[in-house]
């Protein structure tokens, strides 16, 4: 069963065409735990670029690679979407070992062959699906990466790379059950560098009196 990708045409930009297309993985986004029709699912979004598809964006910045995502359950269960759509794209089945764990920033740059499909719902309105994702053949080149990557995870992220997601990537995770803890987390933290860097000014203020009270002593390191 293919994946429904989020990019769909809208004001003057082009519906990516139905055909396959080389691209690289930009983006990997932890959007948390959501309901879903099958359920409770904790859910990341993977983006990529198609450098053969340019179109403008932004009149400043000419013509850029379009962009198209899919969202997938985290899990590498035998039947699950993503492992499926892994191992595609690997050309080869997970190992056992690999099984316990598998880092999804390694997506990060890595180039495949996307099969794009068009499908229209009941209202006309036609948009861009992923039916799969594979190998990139060994005779096909890919143009060098042009969007900045993109990686956020409520584990290890801050809130500057939740920054750097596009809007409705910070939708879906602020959306997400875990968004709340990660959030009051990072003030936290961020709260107790801001008292350290206090400190450590108050500290070199110190150091400053102990200089100009004894000008010919030593320097307290």
């Amino acid at each position: 069963m293919g994946l429904i990708a989020t990019a769909r045409a809208s004001g003057n930009y082009q519906l990516i065409a139905a055909d396959q297309h080389a691209a690289r993985c930009v983006i990997v986004a932890d959007i948390g735990t959501h309901e879903s029709k099958f359920g409770v699912k904790h859910q990341c979004v993977i983006g990529w670029e198609l450098p053969d598809v340019l179109q403008v964006f932004d009149e400043a910045k000419g013509p850029e690679p379009s962009m198209i995502s899919a969202f997938y359950t985290i899990s590498l269960n035998e039947k699950a979407n993503l492992r499926l759509m892994l191992e595609a794209w690997r050309g080869r089945q997970f190992t056992e070992l690999e099984l316990q764990g598998f880092d999804l920033a390694n997506l990060m740059g890595v180039a495949c062959l996307l099969q794009v499909v068009h499908i229209t719902n009941s209202v006309g309105d036609t948009r861009a699906k992923i039916q799969g994702v594979g190998k990139l053949p060994t005779v096909m080149q890919v143009a060098a990466q042009v969007n900045p990557s993109r990686l956020f995870s409520f584990e290890d992220s801050g809130v500057e790379d939740f920054d750097r997601m596009p809007a409705w990537i910070q939708t879906k995770i602020s959306d997400g059950s875990e968004y709340a803890d990660w959030m009051l987390r990072r003030v936290r933290e961020e709260s107790q560098l801001a008292d350290r860097g206090q400190q450590t000014d108050d500290g070199r203020q110190q150091q400053q009196t102990l200089v100009e009270r004894d000008p010919d002593g030593d320097i307290p390191f």
